[in-house]
């Protein structure tokens, strides 16, 4: 079978190494965009970088929906980039490579433009498209999410024991267990200043449509970390036990679970303004920042809450078990915490329906005043809970759609190329390209 992979930076290493092993039975193929993160294993072929002129006349030779790519694309919404020419070549020369390729299936991100792009060139020659992904819980798994959405394709079939499964289901809701992403990755100093240069070389060379210029994102990171001072000022170490408490956790942007996943909803302030103005008296929206606060956070989301007494800030330094308890319902577009809520039967509402929404007890708004309703029936005590034997059914479907392996990049988890983890994703693609040749 032909495979084809899509070029991510540092995780592209991580793929390579599968590739050592999957290349031996089948046809790889690598499209790159940054010829600085260049595989070694299969057939590889790098987009060269446009030149200015280039992008003046160019057209688009492929109809693709480029609004949804501008939605989501990192340079356009956080680092002030305008002309959007680039989309087209890119469509043009990855549609070209995917046209004389007509590989049976692709893997990649979704989360860099030129692999929005690509989701989109492989719908239209019905090619179907994996993004491996962490499936957050149980940790050590993953799951082979379809295109650009979290729609798990098949997965391990793996039945959990009862015991395991109820110990899984303890450490969560006690919050002993971490999604492996959240776990706390250190760089010495020589790390860091080696992988600045690779980047600042890349953009040197013409990488200019993933990187943002320097000078850019140094202010971008001035201008974050002032926000962040301004935010903790006027932020609460807790939650007031005697109002209504909703919490809102706001996630990290740039990042695909809410820029690409969440895309709907991925205006942030634009959600916190809409689930405040359905509050009644009485009922207070707390906000809580994400730990590693990036660019979510804004001067008019902070001008926001001074504004208003019943939004309320959250300090940085609180962690969710602090609050946790005391809060009485949850509202995420797609956060890890949507799934803690459901094994604690903490009532909490998404806002992109997913797996998580076949738990009873984790209901989908299609429309912000759903909100409204499911506020009044956890005040009324009618929000449905579900019982042990529910928890071990959602946890179950959580494993079966998903493989065991931890997905990484070895500069951020040098462990994930370790020959153990490398095996086990190995077989799991073995697997999933067994699924495929009956769905292709």
């Amino acid at each position: 079978m032909k495979l084809l992979f899509i070029e991510n930076r540092y995780k592209t290493f991580f793929f390579d190494a599968i590739c050592e092993h999957l290349s031996k039975t089948h046809d790889v193929f690598w499209i790159v965009q940054n010829d600085e993160f260049v595989p070694v294993n299969g057939k590889v072929l790098k987009i060269p970088y446009p030149k200015k002129r280039e992008l003046q006349e160019i057209t688009s030779e492929i109809s693709l929906d480029y609004e949804k790519i501008i939605a989501s694309d990192r340079q356009i919404n956080f680092f002030n980039k305008t002309d959007v020419s680039y989309l087209y070549y890119y469509a043009n020369q990855l549609n070209k490579h995917i046209s004389n390729i007509q590989p049976n299936f692709v893997f990649g991100e979704a989360t860099a433009f030129h692999e929005l792009l690509c989701i989109e060139v492989c719908k239209r020659h019905n090619i179907l498209y994996l993004n491996p992904s962490s499936c957050r819980y149980p940790t050590g798994r993953f799951s082979f999410y379809e295109y650009d959405t979290l729609i798990p394709f098949k997965g391990g079939e793996e039945v959990l024991e009862e015991k395991k499964a109820k110990n899984i289901i303890d450490s969560i809701s006690n919050r002993k267990a971490k999604p492996d992403y959240m776990k706390k990755v250190s760089f010495s100093n020589k790390k860091k200043i080696l992988n600045k240069v690779k980047i600042i070389k890349s953009y040197l060379k013409g990488d200019v449509y993933n990187t943002p210029s320097p000078k850019i994102k140094l202010a971008k990171e001035k201008e974050k970390n002032k926000i962040i001072e301004k935010w903790d000022a006027l932020a609460v170490d807790n939650v007031d036990e005697n109002s209504f408490s909703v919490l809102y956790p706001l996630q990290m942007q740039p990042e695909s679970n809410i820029d690409v996943w969440g895309r709907k909803n991925r205006d942030q302030f634009k959600t916190i303004k809409a689930i405040h103005q359905l509050l009644n008296e009485g009922e207070v929206l707390y906000v809580k920042p994400n730990p590693k606060s990036k660019y979510e956070l804004s001067e008019e989301l902070v001008s926001y809450i001074k504004e208003h007494d019943n939004v309320v800030a959250i300090a940085h330094h609180v962690g969710m078990g602090v609050i946790f308890n005391e809060i009485n319902m949850v509202v995420t577009v797609t956060g890890t915490i949507a799934i803690e809520c459901i094994l604690s039967n903490k009532p909490v509402v998404t806002l992109i329906e997913t797996l998580n929404n076949t738990a009873k007890n984790c209901l989908y708004a299609a429309t912000f005043s759903q909100i409204k309703e499911y506020i009044s029936m956890v005040k009324n005590r009618t929000y449905p809970n579900i019982n042990e034997a529910d928890q071990i059914k959602y946890l179950q479907l959580l494993n079966n759609t998903s493989f065991k392996g931890v997905i990484s990049d070895p500069f951020s988890a040098p462990d994930c190329v370790l020959p153990e983890n490398i095996k086990d994703l190995y077989d799991a693609f073995l697997k999933v390209i067994k699924f495929s040749k009956t769905c292709i």
